[in-house]
Formats: structure tokens, sequence, C-alpha cells
């Protein structure tokens, strides 16, 4: 394919939806839970994910002076190491993680007491992890690799493309910084539009692993997706498909504590977006014309799938280079 356009992009994650939706929550399951499990709270993953995408911006300059310098993932904390992190203002981190600013400023002062962030001459704030931190650090991203070079090769499948797992998995790893940047740059923009929308970042982690089952469900029993929405009936069939959670299983996947699963699942009840089961405890999505779940209505998936194409684009095109 010698001409690949953003638009050709775009249509095919909104034709196959349904087909690519499933593995792109399940990354961002695998990336959410990892963030959590490191930093304690979403929120304060939210904010390293700002500084660490900064840091790769400033390994990502050096490539301006030197085209044949070394973004891999193997070279990556020597990197780290010989940069300059530019000195951020809370004002700052609030706007681009849509955090609150006092929010922001106390998250900081927590991350700072944890060793996930320093504080530097003139109070520079940067990211420097703890050395037993960067030793679990390779181990993380390959897994976080691993489920985001699936997603790609489902699109690049459907757009016919000759890429092999591997090949797109090395391709990442030989040009990291380059990858993780437009990675964590997108995982900004997408964290900051649930911000927004739930006020409350672990909903959305939670309400993730209800998707992942539902959409899973639907992609086996709807070759079209809008084909739901046709009548009543369908959308009555889907809450019969299995496709229901327990506390206990999102708080294992999550890393999240049981209670707070509880807790934040029966707010998600209040809302109307999810149903639970009296009998056993269970929590499935609630599905019909006049109640429908706002976590996939067309306005939200449209969103979803602009913000997707453009680092989706930025990945085939430098794959098939």
């Amino acid at each position: 394919m010698k001409h690949l356009e953003n638009k050709l992009i775009q249509k095919n994650l909104a034709d196959n939806f349904m087909r690519l939706m499933p593995t792109f929550y399940e990354m961002e399951s695998s990336f959410l839970s990892g963030i959590y499990k490191r930093y304690g709270d979403l929120e304060g993953g939210n904010i390293v994910i700002f500084f660490a995408r900064d840091c790769h911006l400033e390994i990502l300059r050096r490539r301006e002076k030197d085209l044949n310098f070394n973004l891999s993932l193997d070279n990556f904390w020597n990197n780290h190491k010989n940069i300059h992190q530019d000195k951020k203002k809370i004002v700052l981190v609030s706007q681009e993680t849509g955090l609150p600013k006092e929010t922001a400023r106390r998250k900081i002062i927590s991350l700072i007491k944890k060793k996930h962030l320093k504080k530097g001459d003139r109070n520079k704030l940067y990211w420097e992890p703890d050395p037993p931190q960067k030793e679990t650090y390779l181990k993380i991203i390959d897994e976080e690799i691993n489920s985001l070079s699936k997603f790609i090769y489902e699109q690049a499948k459907i757009l016919s493309l000759p890429l092999q797992l591997s090949k797109i998995e090395r391709e990442i790893k030989n040009n990291y910084s380059f990858y993780w940047y437009h990675f964590l740059n997108v995982q900004l923009e997408y964290i900051k539009f649930w911000q927004a929308k739930l006020k409350d970042l672990e909903m959305l982690l939670i309400g993730v692993q209800v998707l992942i089952l539902t959409l899973n469900s639907i992609k086996r029993s709807f070759v079209n997706f809008n084909s739901i929405f046709d009548n009543q009936k369908n959308l009555k069939n889907i809450n019969e498909l299995n496709s229901n959670i327990s506390a206990t299983s999102v708080a294992d996947i999550t890393g999240i504590p049981r209670a707070t699963c509880i807790r934040k699942l029966d707010k998600f009840v209040k809302m109307k977006v999810m149903h639970k089961d009296q009998k056993s405890k269970r929590y499935s999505l609630i599905l019909d014309q006049t109640t429908f779940n706002p976590m996939l209505t067309p306005e939200w998936m449209k969103h979803k799938i602009e913000i997707l194409s453009d680092f989706s684009y930025i990945v085939i095109k430098g794959l098939i280079k």
C-alpha cells in the first residue's frame, strides 16, 4: 500500500468497530491496571504519564540532530540519564491531565514522597524513578508493547497489510521513544476525555472490564454493530449472553480493592449505566433504546475513533516504511 491516509485508518476503525474495540479495551485494561498498581491511583499515574511523555519528547529531539540516534527500549535508561527535562508548572500539569489544580498539587506531593517524581534545583520537577522501579520497568513495558502491537496488528490485517505481530513489536522496541511518545500522548488525551465525563478515573478502569465482556458478546452475536439497535429484542438478548462480571473479578484484574469496586459499580447502577443482579451480585451493561450506555454511544465512539486513528496512522505509516 503506497499511499496510506489518515482517513483510511479512521474509516477502518469506524467500519470495524466491533472487531477492533475488544482488542483496544484489553490494551487499555492492561495499561491502566499497570498504572494503578504502580502508582496507587490513576490520577497520580496520569501525572507520571505526562512527565514520561515529555521525557520521550526530549529524547526524540536528539534524532533531529543525529538521524542515527538510538531511540530503542534497550537504550532508554541511558537516554533518560543524558537528557534535560524542562521545569513543569502545576497549572500546566492540571491543563494537560484535566485534573483540578489542587488535586494535581496534592498528587505531585504524594508522588515525590513515593519517589516516582523528583524535585531538583529551583524546585524543578522531573520523572526519575528509583532504581528498583527501573529494574521492573522493562518487563512492564514489554507487556504493554505486546498489547499495543496486537491492536495495531488487528488493524493491519483488515487493511491487508503484511505486518507480522513480531515485526510490529520489534519495530516499536527499536524506535521506542518515537512510538511511546505518541502512545502516551494518546493516553493523556483519552484519559483526560474520561476525566471530564466521569470525574473519577477508577470508574473508567472498572467500566472497561464490563465493556470488554459486552463487546466480545456482541462481536460473537452480531456481524454488524449497528444491527443491535434494530429492535428491542436484540438489545434484550445482549443482556442474556453471559456478559456480566463480579466485583471480585474486577478487583483481581485491576488491583482496585473489592470494596471500592463494589462502591464504584453501584454508582454505575445508580447512573443507569449498569444492572446488578440481586441474586448473583454480578454486573452488566444496560443496553436498551432509552438508557443506552453512554460508554458506547455513537458520539463518544466517534471521539475515541478520532483519537485512535491519528495514533494508528503514525504507527502503521512508520511500520510500512
